[in-house]
């Protein structure tokens, strides 16, 4: 419980810092300077996160989530005090500070719960987790806006580090051990790069998991990447000014009631189930490339989201019940760098294509990379169970499957 509450309010505080942050770096910085940092968290996190998930399996996993609050907390109160004042390569250090930590939180994250659970709990964990974290990200963003409107930016994150705070004490209260391992750890860059590679080689040894990274990578770049770059303007000149922040508040309403769903989930095959589920994105693919009514968007935000968030708990939860503990801090590292690697390249894309071919073509061509990639990886033997044992036959089926009586 304790692991759920820190985390819970440090979340909130995740979600104020963008707010909180375009405030003062758009005033001071302008937009190229803003671009410029948020490149530069983006360039650092993904350069550390497989050294972070190294070091997820070396160390305890709740101390490196403490190491890297400590880092965003640092983080946090230098932007406090420094933003407007130092030049923008000073901004961008700051920067490069959040990416680092974000690098050694994410994969010692996600590999402590099978630390702190056992296998039957772990899909309603990450589902109930994914619902307070989206729930978090929302009441921060809404209270750094208040904040920045009342009391200043700088207030923001002075409440941004304390709930970085507050997570450090839970985790230091904690005090998961580390995970024993059974090969030999070497020190130094290589024994890094060699664990690293071990890692690798971990998850190309589980086809089923392998492929749905990959499915991960093509969906980001030309899938997702259209609704991120698009969404906003195509919101905006079709159905006014107030439109993208509908659908954007029915974005986290979905991912709020994905989660319940997956809470209540008892699917019979974890990977069939998830991939109907990311296959409903398509839907708000194609709402982008066709004039439909704003109430059928919105609709199908709440659907794909929804999708999107039962989706996660199923994945999440069958890595961490497969993988070996001593190895999980580099798979989820390894599953975050294969997803989100070519993002820049669709998002940088995006907006040429639809000016070359359209944006109709973009969003059915979209919905069909979505749709296709979804089904067409349950071919791969592994992924429609996603490594859970088959389950039994019902009665019915084994009636059905039974040779005709002669």
């Amino acid at each position: 419980m304790i692991f759920w509450v820190g985390q819970a309010v440090s979340v909130v505080g995740t979600g104020m810092a963008p707010v909180a942050f375009a405030a003062l770096v758009l005033p001071h910085y302008g937009v190229t300077g803003l671009g410029l940092v948020m490149a530069t968290v983006s360039l650092v996190y993904g350069l550390a996160l497989m050294g972070g998930g190294v070091i997820a399996d070396r160390y305890s996993r709740t101390a490196v989530m403490a190491t890297a609050d400590v880092l965003r907390c640092g983080g946090a109160l230098a932007n406090l005090a420094l933003l407007g004042r130092v030049p923008l390569w000073t901004v961008c250090v700051l920067g490069a500070m959040t990416g680092l930590g974000d690098a050694l939180f994410q994969p010692a994250y996600r590999a402590a719960f099978a630390q702190l659970l056992g296998p039957d709990l772990l899909r309603r964990a990450n589902a109930l987790q994914g619902t307070v974290n989206r729930g978090g990200l929302m009441l921060g963003a809404a209270l750094a806006g208040v904040l920045v409107a009342t009391v200043g930016a700088r207030v923001a994150f002075a409440v941004d580090a304390a709930t970085f705070v507050v997570s450090i004490a839970t985790l230091l209260a904690i005090r998961l051990p580390r995970v024993d391992r059974t090969e030999e750890v070497a020190a130094g860059l290589r024994g890094a790069v060699r664990d690293a590679a071990e890692g690798l080689r971990a998850v190309w040894r589980v086809p089923w998991a392998a492929v749905v990274m990959a499915q991960g990578t093509l969906q980001v770049v030309a899938g997702f990447a259209p609704i991120f770059v698009l969404l906003p303007a195509v919101a905006t000149q079709r159905y006014g000014a107030g439109a993208f922040g509908l659908l954007s508040a029915l974005m986290g309403l979905g991912s709020i009631l994905g989660g319940l769903i997956a809470f209540r989930l008892r699917p019979r095959r974890e990977g069939v189930t998830a991939m109907h589920a990311v296959a409903l994105f398509g839907l708000v693919c194609l709402c982008l490339a066709l004039p439909v009514p704003l109430w059928v968007f919105g609709v199908a935000q709440v659907l794909a989201w929804a999708g999107i968030a039962i989706f996660a708990a199923l994945w999440f939860a069958s890595l961490q019940r497969h993988f070996p503990e001593a190895v999980q801090g580099r798979v989820f590292a390894l599953e975050a760098l294969v997803t989100f690697a070519l993002e820049p390249v669709g998002l940088a894309l995006t907006p040429v294509l639809a000016g070359v071919v359209g944006l109709t073509v973009v969003g059915v061509a979209a919905a069909v990379v979505i749709v296709t990639s979804s089904y067409g990886v349950l071919a791969v033997r592994g992924v429609p169970t996603l490594g859970t044992p088959a389950p039994a036959p019902t009665r019915r089926e084994q009636v059905e499957q039974a040779p005709a009586a002669v």
